[in-house]
């Protein structure tokens, strides 16, 4: 007896079927060593990670966190001699030097080279300044905001326009009420020192649109003009 077409397709799927297990129990079968060797390398690899963070990061983490306390209290009295004191440490203290160096894989040495950053700043060295807040990662949102504005400064000062307008932008995406205004001004400056009145205006408008308080207090509405005047030159 003739089979149905419907008949010839389901035998035609079960042999498919049939065989695309038996190509993988084959392939098992073949390279069943190097399964269970990336398996038990990769349970080895997850349990080396876990462990490496209970025992080292986290002492690591917590051992750091201690230690920053007398730089801080140094760096907060703000002359030369406590600022010194505040990056390199004293014979009973570490300074953010060291603990920046000696605890490299936790946020406590990022937030340490933020605060490096800071003491040269103010012991006007402006090179190491940019060298420390540059390496700062953007892990805590209060200080990275922060230091992307200062490194636009710092910037700004060696004349380098471009790279000014750059970390200006990254300063300016802060959402704090006041500072992201701030920002959003300088912005606009520079950009009107590049003679890009088009950003300039954005820079401006949006301080009028997001940020009102701040744009009464910093009288935008004459920038914005200016900018939007010599856009349509």
């Amino acid at each position: 007896m003739k089979k149905s077409k419907l008949e010839e397709k389901k035998e035609q799927g079960q042999h498919k079927h049939e065989g695309f297990v038996t190509r993988i129990f084959g392939f098992f079968n073949q390279y069943d060593k190097i399964i269970y060797g990336v398996t038990i390398g990769l349970l080895i690899l997850v349990c080396g990670l876990l462990a490496l963070n209970k025992f080292y990061l986290i002492p690591q983490s917590e051992k750091a966190s201690s230690l920053m306390s007398a730089p801080i209290d140094f760096m907060l009295k703000a002359d030369s001699l406590s600022l010194v004191k505040a990056l390199e440490g004293d014979d009973e203290n570490e300074g953010f030097l060291n603990i920046a160096s000696s605890f490299a894989f936790t946020s406590t040495a990022n937030t340490a080279k933020y605060f490096a950053g800071m003491c040269y700043l103010k012991l006007d060295d402006k090179e190491e300044a940019l060298h420390y807040l540059l390496k700062f990662k953007h892990k805590d949102e209060i200080y990275w905001y922060a230091a992307q504005g200062i490194i636009s400064d710092l910037y700004d000062d060696q004349g380098d326009l471009a790279k000014a307008i750059k970390y200006c932008k990254k300063a300016a995406e802060s959402k704090d009420p006041y500072f992201a205004p701030v920002n959003l001004f300088k912005l606009g400056q520079l950009y009107e020192r590049e003679e890009n009145w088009r950003k300039a205006s954005i820079a401006y408008q949006t301080i009028k649109d997001k940020f009102y308080a701040e744009y009464q207090k910093m009288n935008i509405d004459k920038f914005l003009e200016r900018a939007l005047i010599n856009q349509n030159k």
